[in-house]
């Protein structure tokens, strides 16, 4: 029986209890959705009743602050939170079924307009306090420069003026002071020292008139007079005033409470709550019913078709194992080891399908390598062609001109003013540096050292080299044990620790290098590390154009069965590490001899 018949009797199975599921499914959907629709009302109402709670606070908050500091951004914000809690109610009223709702909606809405006008009241009453209080405090300024300037210093010597003047004096400062103090803390004792200031005043510009004795002094009583009773009048209405704004935010305090705590918090916020729990409660009995239902119909149903499944589901899993496990054996490049699986169904012919792919691409990578090794080896060939050429060319070249600078210095040298000797100095040094750096370019593209000391020794000399060179502090550690390699092996080898070592010197900044070359149990094993700035390293894999060093080092390595892993971490330094597996030296060495 093919896999196809197998699972159209399994649909069958199961679609027979679909079809009894479906009826309890459209019965709960139906129940769900009017549920779902009532609890959506009752969020919104809730939500709502939550906003108007806030936004009354924040009036009551903005309006306590305008009274304390009189900015205007209180007053501004006191009539926005006040917009806000009438949209809210208006929005309450729409949603509003119920008559005790609808009821609650109308009482919010009386409270607004008491709220609205109790708090425009006490703006009006604070913006009509500063006023006031700027001209209290401007005429008792005045008055208090009149008498310390104009008249205090018209009779110094007189001690009885003098007290009288300074009765008036100490008798306004009490005043201001008096006001100043029942403004911030109404107490009655603020109040009677007002009172006792105003007649400490009166007692004290009568004394002064009994002593007047020129037109200046008369004329100095009545300014007096008529400063300390605009002064007087002024106090006594801060005062009365303050005590009305005490009494209209005492009713605005109870207007907020009533709408808040008793209605909102007391009322609408239980209402709606116990009206949630009953939803949750009506929904859950709807799921139960629908559960129950469904359940009991399609149990037997689905029980014979859960043993059906049973059965199909382990032959489905043995032979998709099977498959993956030989998807698992081909990534890892195991391409030797077929699928095996039994049976002419779609597994079977897939596994053949399977076993032809891995035998192509078995013949494809045995190909593909030996293309490689190929050009690798074209590639060096090329580049000791190459070397040849800079090293009989171009470099002897610079040496010639080198030469001729240097007989040009000694012949004329002594008969050059001091800015061309200069000159020609620079320029030697430049074909110094040339000739070095050809040198070393010769030195990378063509590599004798391993071909004159062999791997081992070649490998360490070039470390030192390059060390001393660039002034690192150097650690190599190499250890064959007298393995024998492929020369073409030897070469990538070098190459790939020349690369990394290349790669250090232009990007890691760093003083210290590490370079190990050792035969292990199962492998040999290259390892290159610098603790310079290092890089991100999952870059390699999005943008291989921009690291063809670092690929060339991988590829490189695959090209003679080994794997290079590349570790970075920004500011930690970079390690390369490279497996070569011993048998695969060791048969390759075998093929060259």
């Amino acid at each position: 029986m093919s896999l196809r018949t197998r699972l159209v009797i399994f649909v069958l199975l199961f679609g027979s209890a679909v079809l009894t599921n479906i009826f309890a499914l459209v019965y709960l959907a139906r129940s769900i959705s009017d549920s779902m629709d009532e609890i959506e009302r009752i969020r919104q109402r809730q939500l709502v009743a939550v906003q108007m709670n806030a936004h009354l606070r924040d009036a009551e908050a903005a309006l306590y602050r305008y009274q304390i500091n009189g900015e205007a951004g209180f007053k501004s914000q006191f009539i926005e939170q006040l917009d806000n809690f009438s949209n809210d109610v208006e929005q309450y009223h729409q949603l509003a079924i119920e008559p005790n709702e609808q009821q609650w909606a109308s009482s919010l809405e009386v409270a607004y307009q008491q709220t609205l006008t109790t708090g425009s009241d006490l703006i009006e009453l604070r913006d009509g306090q500063t006023a006031m209080m700027e001209d209290f405090l401007s005429t008792q300024s005045r008055l208090s420069t009149f008498l310390l300037n104009d008249v205090m210093p018209n009779r110094p010597d007189d001690a009885a003026y003098t007290s009288s003047v300074s009765e008036m004096q100490d008798a306004s400062r009490a005043m201001l002071s008096a006001v100043t103090s029942y403004l911030a803390s109404p107490e009655e004792g603020k109040r009677v020292q007002f009172t006792d200031a105003v007649v400490s005043f009166q007692q004290g510009i009568n004394d002064f008139r009994s002593l007047s004795q020129s037109e200046d002094e008369v004329r100095w009583t009545s300014d007096a007079l008529a400063q300390f009773e605009k002064l007087k009048s002024l106090g006594t209405k801060l005062i009365g005033g303050r005590d009305l704004q005490q009494s209209l935010y005492a009713n605005f305090i109870s207007i907020i409470f009533n709408a808040s705590q008793q209605t909102i918090v007391g009322q609408i916020e239980p209402h709606e709550t116990k009206k949630f729990a009953q939803e949750q409660k009506d929904l859950l009995n709807s799921v139960w019913v629908a559960s129950t239902a469904s359940i009991l119909a399609a149990a037997v149903i689905s029980g014979f078709a859960i043993l059906f499944m049973f059965y199909l589901s382990r032959q489905i899993n043995t032979r998709a194992t099977a498959l993956l496990d030989g998807a698992e054996r081909v990534t890892h490049g195991n391409l030797s080891q077929p699928v095996e699986i039994s049976g002419g169904d779609e597994f079977g012919v897939l596994a053949e399908s399977f076993n032809e792919m891995m035998r192509e691409l078995a013949n494809r990578e045995e190909r593909l390598r030996a293309l490689i090794g190929r050009m690798a080896q074209i590639q060096d060939e090329e580049r000791r062609l190459i070397g040849l050429d800079l090293h009989d060319g171009l470099t002897q070249l610079i040496i010639s001109a080198n030469m001729h600078l240097n007989t040009l210095n000694s012949q004329i040298g002594s008969r050059l003013n001091a800015q061309t000797l200069q000159s020609l100095d620079v320029s030697r040094t430049l074909i110094k540096q040339s000739i070095d750096e050809a040198r070393r370019v010769i030195s990378e593209l063509r590599p004798t050292m391993i071909d004159d000391f062999g791997l081992e020794q070649g490998l360490r000399q070039y470390v030192t080299e390059l060390c001393e060179e660039q002034n690192w502090e150097s650690e190599i550690v190499t250890d064959l044990r007298g393995l024998e390699i492929e020369s073409s092996a030897q070469a990538a080898i070098f190459r790939i620790a020349q690369e990394a070592l290349s790669n250090i010197r232009k990007h890691a900044r760093t003083g210290k290098v590490r370079v190990e070359l050792s035969a292990e149990d199962q492998s040999l094993r290259l390892r290159v590390q610098d603790w310079g700035q290092g890089f991100d390293a999952s870059l390699i894999q999005q943008d291989e154009a921009e690291h063809l060093g670092l690929v060339s080092m991988q590829e490189r390595a695959q090209m003679i069965n080994g794997v290079c892993k590349i570790e970075s971490e920004l500011g930690r330094g970079t390690r390369v590490e490279v497996d070569i597996p011993l048998d695969s030296l060791v048969q390759r060495s075998r093929d060259g001899r």
